[in-house]
């Protein structure tokens, strides 16, 4: 068998490009010691590589938007909560002030209300901690 019988047969792909384009891949032929059909080679077999990462660049540009939307509204009930938990918080200070059991009695709800929260946030940490752990674990790695 001959030399040229035992290549593997490539076959032809042809384009056609604009005169601007064509200078362009001609200069960067000529700049990497190339040829032009090296160069468009690698530029066809690059596209290839990469097509689905472009395909989904608009999917995951989508879901981006998606987030930022729902983070934005988030933020915004979270920020009216704020507001209405600020005011009723000086509305109830205001109307228990007046007496010296009011005041003592606001007191004492500002420092359970602290105390439960506090303890709520130890729980949630630990919860998370424990959760870490297990996934850590799950994917094999070490603490």
């Amino acid at each position: 068998m001959t030399e040229a019988k035992k290549r593997v047969f490539k076959p032809k792909l042809e384009t056609k490009l604009a005169r601007e384009d064509h200078r362009r891949v001609e200069e960067l032929a000529r700049s990497e010691g190339k040829t032009k059909s090296e160069v468009m080679r690698e530029a066809v077999l690059w596209y290839l590589h990469h097509k689905d990462q472009i395909k989904n660049e608009a999917h995951d540009t989508a879901i981006a938007i998606a987030i930022e939307a729902m983070t934005n509204r988030l933020a915004a009930m979270l920020a009216r909560q704020s507001r209405m938990i600020a005011t009723m918080f000086e509305l109830t200070h205001d109307s228990m002030s007046g007496t010296a059991e009011g005041e003592s009695a606001f007191a004492a709800a500002v420092t359970r209300a602290n105390q439960k929260m506090a303890k709520r946030v130890q729980e949630e940490e630990r919860e998370l901690v424990q959760s870490m752990k297990k996934a850590f674990k799950s994917q094999g790695m070490t603490e």
